[in-house]
């Protein structure tokens, strides 16, 4: 039971008459010998009362906490995401819009361009369905075809779409162009929706969407059911804004699927976009297992590496950074961190376009296959 619904303060409510109904009936019928202990306590249950009455009407006002797991600190600790692993291929529910794409994917091979797709990503297990983008490398269509790939999942901001990827970023030439200098594999690229009408954070909302199983489970066993993915540890995650802080968050909290996680101004606080605070509910437990910063003091991470980068007009980004790192330093210390400051930019495509390069070739050369020294920003004082 909620301890901010109304059912726990009227249960309460009927406790406490309870209590003072008892009180009253006893307290000429104590004998002699136990009267003043009697009284003495029930007094001290009346007063009790009235102090947890007190404290569940301010936790109602300002909503600390949801529920007695939260209370205790306990779903903070406990919580495990969903298994990366959990879904069989024959329950996917990848859909490929693009028409004739085998043929586009072939002839732009032979140019050594890559062909970006329209997809629906659909989630047996969340229950979630949404549009999306899927990137083919060259060396996919290329002869001969039997060549099984790692993976990369791309996550946009709020307010944004996948197409931002494509039109903003030029998502394909940047790929083409660090795959062709081999400082980054061939890889697909996947780029799911990231939220329906609100920021999601991209995670499973308290009593709301599944976001996270969607994006870390959903998605890439899509991926992976219509395609031919290399087995194992082989997925990285990239994202701007709101989608960094996806990056880093699905990347904590499943390393067993995710090896890289690249974050471009992005933030490590639950709850700090636009438009999330019905994500939580008020459960302080929410808002903590799904802060990377307390992820990483608390739970102690060694995986995945984590790209982080911002720009010195970005001030806010900055700070998160420097705290993140901090954390880790204290708490981590094993846990592969590269931070990168760009001495100018703000929050905004141009800002990100300039540091997309460097992110893809981390995640790369977290990723099989050898590869050229990668594209190198300068470092975070």
């Amino acid at each position: 039971m909620s301890l901010l619904g109304l059912p726990f303060l009227l249960l309460l409510c009927a406790a406490g008459l309870a209590l003072l109904v008892a009180v009253g009936l006893m307290w000429s019928r104590w004998s002699r010998s136990l009267a003043f202990p009697g009284r003495a306590v029930s007094l001290l249950l009346v007063m009790l009362f009235g102090a947890v009455l007190g404290i569940t009407l301010l936790n109602r006002s300002f909503g600390f906490y949801s529920s007695l797991d939260d209370l205790l600190a306990i779903s903070a600790q406990s919580y495990q995401p969903p298994p990366s692993f959990g879904v069989v291929r024959n329950q996917t529910r990848l859909v490929i819009l693009t028409r004739n794409w085998r043929q586009q994917a072939r002839r732009q091979a032979k140019a050594s361009r890559g062909l970006v797709l329209t997809v629906t990503f659909g989630g047996r297990r969340s229950g979630i369905t949404r549009s999306g983008l899927l990137y083919l490398p060259a060396a996919y269509s290329a002869s001969p075809s039997n060549v099984a790939l790692p993976v990369v999942e791309l996550f946009h901001g709020y307010p944004g779409q996948p197409r931002n990827f494509t039109d903003k970023l030029s998502i394909a030439r940047v790929l083409d162009t660090e795959i062709a200098a081999r400082r980054m594999p061939p890889v697909i690229a996947a780029i799911p929706t990231i939220y329906r009408r609100r920021a999601s954070e991209c995670v499973d909302a308290v009593r709301g969407e599944r976001d996270e199983t969607y994006l870390a489970v959903d998605v890439p066993a899509d991926v992976e059911a219509a395609f031919r993915v290399l087995p194992g540890r082989v997925f990285a995650a990239a994202g701007f804004s709101e989608g960094g802080f996806c990056a880093v968050n699905l990347g904590l909290h499943h390393p067993d699927r995710f090896s890289a996680a690249a974050s471009l101004s992005g933030y490590f606080t639950a709850g700090t976009d636009l438009g999330t605070g019905r994500l939580y509910r008020g459960s302080r437990g929410a808002r903590q297992r799904n802060s990377p910063l307390w992820w990483v003091s608390h739970r102690r991470p060694t995986g995945p590496a984590l790209f982080l980068m911002a720009s010195a007009g970005d001030r806010s980004s900055r700070r998160e950074i420097v705290q993140l790192r901090a954390a880790a330093r204290r708490h981590a210390r094993t846990l592969p961190i590269v931070a990168t400051l760009l001495p100018s930019g703000g929050h905004n495509y141009g800002t990100w376009g300039q540091a997309l390069p460097a992110a893809l070739d981390f995640l790369g050369h977290h990723l099989p296959m050898p590869l050229a020294p990668p594209i190198r920003l300068p470092p975070m004082p």
